[in-house]
């Protein structure tokens, strides 16, 4: 009778702990959430225009934004066929768009050459 009282009080003790923890990982995931709602005010949509660059390096181009309604995003390092090949031709798209209607003074602008031109 010893061991099924000692059982069941560590059974119970278990399930509240973790009962416990699932409330504690809600609230959490709610910071984490809004931190991430925040950080979607920085981070640009993909169906806007904009350059695509890879690196671990990024720097800030709200001038150049603000300047020609083009976003800078930036992805990691490790570039596949396909990654590479859009990325591409989606430069070489907002360039040619950007030279026909502000000439190449764009070029100064950004800083850099995007990738794939």
């Amino acid at each position: 009778m010893n061991k099924l009282k000692s059982f069941s009080a560590l059974l119970l003790l278990t399930f509240s702990a973790l009962t416990f923890a699932q409330k504690q990982s809600k609230e959490n995931s709610f910071h984490t959430k809004s931190k991430a709602e925040n950080s979607k005010k920085v981070l640009p949509n993909e169906s806007l225009p904009h350059f695509m660059q890879f690196g671990i390096m990024s720097r800030n181009h709200e001038e150049f934004t603000k300047k020609y309604g083009i976003y800078v995003i930036y992805q990691n390092c490790v570039i596949s066929q396909f990654q590479s090949k859009k990325a591409k031709e989606n430069n070489q798209f907002v360039a040619k768009s950007l030279t026909e209607k502000y000439g190449n003074g764009w070029e100064k602008d950004l800083g850099f050459i995007p990738y794939g031109l």
